[in-house]
């Protein structure tokens, strides 16, 4: 049986890894993978895993592979209604969860639905699900790694460096620009968080002589708000999304004048990394482009009826997605349109010097009252407000009579009101593209990841 991976290796890499949380003593992945095997669990079946950040988390994921089952991480605090939910549309056989004591795990039989199976050594990474329940994308083990590499030479990630996993495993960036970066690189890793704070951050970097670390746009936006310095020995920052604005660029640059920036773009259907941007080796003319692709990756357009700066933007390589699994009704990013080529629902163009530029998404329009409405605008917009972390909109039901619902989480020190939202806000927008609903969640600054 073709894993993907080795005991020996995974122990490896467990012992290059620092879990400054740890506070006892995990089971080897060897002997976790003979307890999963020895639970008689058919080759293939899905085994959901919901822990926090940690090593026991890699154990975890790495055994259930060892012994020829198929994991599927969750973030640790998923409830446990979204937790039977997943399990019943990925036919999931069992579950994983924190134990009494802080490293153990419980393994939890699932009996209240069917069970599917697939090939052993494969896994399933859930992607976002921001606009309703996460779809699960299939991936060979061995295509999560070639993806790894790939991504780790675009950053120049080798055996010297020490790289901080502060961005949730559940997340495919994590797990496979992180995780698996380590090891196929020889690279040390340090798991901390989250929650994520630039305090907190800092004190990590400096602390384990952390070379290499990545952050989301928003917790770069953190750091800034707090200085916008990093510790002296932090080689290089990954940001992913590519959604980095090109004046934040440019002031972590210069506030870090020895820093190696790599604006990264991907998704998970991809394998999930696609593309990197140098932007220390850059004009800022570029900053805000997604770069070129790595390795193994080759990118194209079709049409996508918005004329020649606005294509879809087209997705080859040998690590995309096997199959799509717990899809529900709609049309989902990242669609199968010939053999190891996706479109991938993002509109943009290449330029002659093979840079991809990205401009939004299909689905970042929608008609309202009769006109066209910018999503992208509309979220802009509403994320330009002091105080507010994210925006998510939702287009209306019916297009001739509805109108946009917006829902703002903002930072809870700031006491923004909906009044206070709408009255800067409004001014700013079309009277198509004002909401007729508007919410708004104070969360923790840091809180959230993209």
């Amino acid at each position: 049986m073709n894993t993907g991976v080795t005991a020996r290796e995974v122990e490896d890499l467990l012992a290059r890894t620092t879990w400054p949380g740890a506070t006892g003593a995990c089971a080897g992945v060897g002997e976790l993978a003979d307890r999963f095997t020895a639970a008689g669990f058919a080759p293939g079946s899905v085994v959901l895993v919901a822990l926090p950040n940690g090593t026991r988390l890699i154990r975890v994921f790495f055994a259930l592979v060892l012994a020829g089952l198929v994991p599927t991480l969750l973030a640790a605090s998923t409830p446990a209604s979204r937790l039977r939910a997943t399990a019943r549309r990925l036919g999931a056989t069992a579950l994983v969860r924190p134990g009494t004591e802080t490293d153990q795990v419980t393994v939890t039989r699932l009996d209240d639905g069917p069970v599917r199976t697939h090939r052993p050594g494969q896994a399933i990474l859930l992607t976002s699900g921001t606009s309703g329940m996460a779809t699960g994308c299939l991936h060979d083990i061995t295509a999560l790694r070639r993806n790894a590499a790939r991504h780790a030479r675009s950053i120049g990630l080798g055996p010297a460096d020490r790289m901080l996993v502060t961005l949730p495993m559940h997340y495919s960036y994590a797990l496979v620009a992180q995780v698996l970066a380590g090891l196929v690189t020889g690279a040390s890793l340090v798991v901390t968080g989250p929650p994520f704070t630039p305090a907190g951050y800092r004190d990590v970097v400096a602390a384990h002589d952390v070379t290499v670390s990545a952050l989301t746009p928003l917790l770069v936006a953190d750091l800034q708000a707090d200085g916008g310095r990093l510790p002296r020995g932090l080689r290089a920052l990954g940001v992913g999304g590519h959604a980095l604005d090109p004046a934040r660029t440019g002031r972590l640059l210069s506030a870090n004048p020895d820093l190696e920036l790599y604006l990264t773009y991907g998704l998970t259907e991809a394998g999930p990394r696609v593309s990197t941007l140098a932007a220390h080796r850059e004009p800022p003319a570029r900053y805000a482009s997604a770069g070129t692709p790595i390795d193994g990756v080759r990118l194209g357009l079709r049409d996508a009826g918005r004329g020649p700066a606005e294509q879809e933007v087209l997705v080859t390589a040998d690590t995309v997605y096997r199959a799509k699994v717990g899809v529900e009704g709609g049309v989902s990013r990242g669609k199968l349109v010939a053999a190891d080529t996706i479109a991938t629902g993002d509109v943009g163009r290449l330029d002659d010097d093979g840079y991809l530029w990205l401009t939004g998404r299909i689905s970042d329009f929608a008609i309202v009252r009769g006109d066209k409405v910018s999503l992208s605008s509309v979220r802009k917009a509403a994320e330009s407000l002091d105080g507010v972390l994210r925006a998510i909109v939702t287009p209306p039901a019916d297009e001739h009579a509805g109108a946009l619902a917006l829902a703002l989480y903002v930072d809870e020190t700031r006491e923004l009101s909906e009044k206070d939202v709408r009255r800067t806000l409004y001014p700013l927008l079309t009277p198509n593209e004002r909401p007729g609903e508007l919410t708004v969640h104070p969360v923790t600054a840091g809180s959230l990841h993209k």
